[in-house]
């Protein structure tokens, strides 16, 4: 049962504070800038996605990683599954010719007539009529279908008409179909240097309805994928490109190690105000920042640690950095299998209302394709060991404190409201020393083993950042500027729509990221949107 709860949009600070840190460490195999995460109700990232029991694929990891994100979240967060949006604009895409090459189609076509004529009809003679769709005429399904399940690998029409052994090419056609093959020549023939023009609407909106059954009706046969959690009902297939081996190993290198060291002072009495390695304090709940359950009363922090009249150091160490890449599998043209084809959307959004030959939204759906819209997903996550906690309080209750903890038998911490220990989860140990000369306790308190690179299928590592993917974006001015290196200057879009622009060239991602920060708390109420980028000249508001 997932017990990890939502994290707070106060602890904004404390999630980039990891991200920077984890993109520092991992600089070397990102494949995208790591981006904030806040955990959701599907809790932190379920790794061990191979049931031990039965190697069928778990179902945790796969709602997981298959899910899209929520619509301009900072942090990003998961919302519904991102096959949902993809069928929805998948079924919203048909393939169309320009005015001019419709017509010379037409013109080849009417030429034809008496070709296909015979084609249809012996068609029907042999597998009975064929029903048009809202997409497809029964001479292209049939065109289509000879292409795609006739032959293996799969080929086009354009490939049929220059065949010299037609019989070779079309390795798999049945014995019921062997009097097809002339007259399907002679038509194709028939069309002459058209033929292109067929084969890319035969041929493409073939393709388009063969994703659309993928994704609509995932089975054995066209790529679907089984979980853990039954033996039947098959899903659209996602596939983990990280090694499970890579993963555990990744998490047992506990040298490999981010720490975030934070002092606390009460601040009033629902709030906390922290401080990041000596920076700029902030205020945050403190029960969305850090909790102690002592022998069932979850409010010892609060009550007797947090007070105002203590001075609180808390340092974490999260061990065992790992990034995992994953995604949706790519739909193979070759072998109709799998569902993930994302170029007739990219296309349709590019052509728009122009008189083009290509991919077009027929009808446009009522999706936002940007970078924040609901159109995306993770490609990947930068993942550690859940965290080890040092909690060092000055106090006058200092022995009190101590020995409070040395006597508790159930201690149960949480971190950003995501349960540590204690409740249905494996409790973490828990220590108390004094310095009499210093009044203080320090508290230290450890994962168990089992929660260390862990290897069941309800092992989870803390999510330090992820990598994102809005496939449907106009290209971004992230991307247009990938090329470009620091020092540049670094831009950014907020939620009205401002953009705002370094006063100076920067020299690095920190001091970059170290000005979108700085700039966005100089303009309360306002949020990034989009990823920040670079460039050699100046634009929009500059700051400061």
């Amino acid at each position: 049962m997932n017990t990890e709860l939502t994290v707070e949009s106060e602890a904004s600070e404390i999630i980039d504070a990891l991200k920077e840190q984890a993109s520092t460490l991992l600089s070397s195999v990102l494949k995208e800038p790591l981006t904030d995460f806040g955990v959701t109700k599907l809790g932190n990232f379920p790794y061990y996605y191979v049931n031990p029991n039965n190697l069928l694929f778990n179902a945790t990891t796969y709602e997981w990683i298959s899910t899209a994100l929520t619509a301009d979240a900072t942090p990003v967060t998961l919302d519904e599954p991102f096959v949902n949006i993809y069928t929805q604009a998948i079924a919203s895409v048909g393939y169309k010719l320009s005015n001019a090459d419709q017509a010379a189609l037409n013109a080849a076509q009417k030429l034809a007539t008496n070709q296909q004529m015979a084609l249809l009809t012996l068609w029907t003679s042999i597998y009975g009529p064929v029903v048009a769709t809202s997409k497809q005429q029964p001479i292209d399904i049939i065109m289509s279908t000879i292409a795609t399940t006739w032959a293996s690998p799969a080929t086009d029409l354009y490939t049929i008409q220059r065949a010299k052994n037609l019989a070779k090419l079309l390795n798999k056609t049945p014995a019921s179909g062997q009097p097809v093959l002339p007259v399907f020549a002679n038509y194709l023939n028939a069309l002459g240097n058209s033929i292109s023009l067929q084969n890319a609407t035969t041929m493409n909106t073939g393709y388009l309805s063969t994703v659309l059954d993928n994704v609509q009706n995932a089975a054995a046969a066209n790529g679907g994928m089984l979980l853990d959690n039954s033996t039947t009902v098959y899903n659209p297939a996602y596939a983990v490109s990280t090694p499970l081996s890579d993963i555990i190993n990744g998490l047992s290198a506990t040298d490999n190690k981010i720490e975030l060291n934070m002092t606390v002072t009460r601040s009033s009495e629902s709030e906390v105000k922290v401080s990041i390695e000596g920076g700029a304090s902030f205020e945050i709940p403190i029960a969305s920042f850090l909790t102690l359950s002592v022998d069932g009363s979850a409010s010892y922090f609060s009550d007797t640690i947090a007070t105002s009249s203590n001075t609180i150091s808390v340092s974490m160490t999260f061990t065992g950095v790992t990034l995992v890449n994953y995604g949706p599998v790519s739909f193979n043209v070759a072998t109709g299998l799998n569902w993930s084809w994302m170029k007739p959307i990219t296309d349709a959004i590019k052509n728009g209302s122009k008189d083009v030959s290509g991919f077009v939204f027929s009808p446009k759906p009522n999706i936002d394709f940007s970078e924040g819209g609901p159109f995306s997903f993770l490609t990947g996550v930068a993942i550690s060991n859940y965290p080890s906690v040092e909690i060092t309080v000055h106090s006058e209750s200092y022995e009190s404190i101590e020995k409070t903890i040395e006597q508790t038998v159930s201690l149960g911490i949480s971190f950003l409201g995501i349960p540590l220990g204690g409740g249905s989860e494996s409790t973490y140990s828990h220590t108390a020393s004094s310095s009499s000369s210093s009044s203080t306790v320090t508290i230290t308190l450890n994962p168990p083993a089992d929660m260390v690179a862990g290897t069941n299928e309800s092992s989870r590592g803390w999510v330090l950042g992820a990598e994102t993917s809005y496939p449907g974006a106009v290209q971004s001015n992230f991307q247009i500027a990938s090329g470009l290196g620091y020092p540049a200057y670094q831009l950014y879009q907020d939620n009205t729509g401002t953009t705002y622009c370094s006063s100076k060239k920067l020299k690095s991602h920190a001091d970059g990221a170290a000005f979108v920060k700085a700039c966005l708390k100089a303009h309360s109420g306002t949020s990034c949107s989009g990823k920040p980028w670079l460039s050699n000249s100046q634009t929009g508001t500059i700051w400061p």
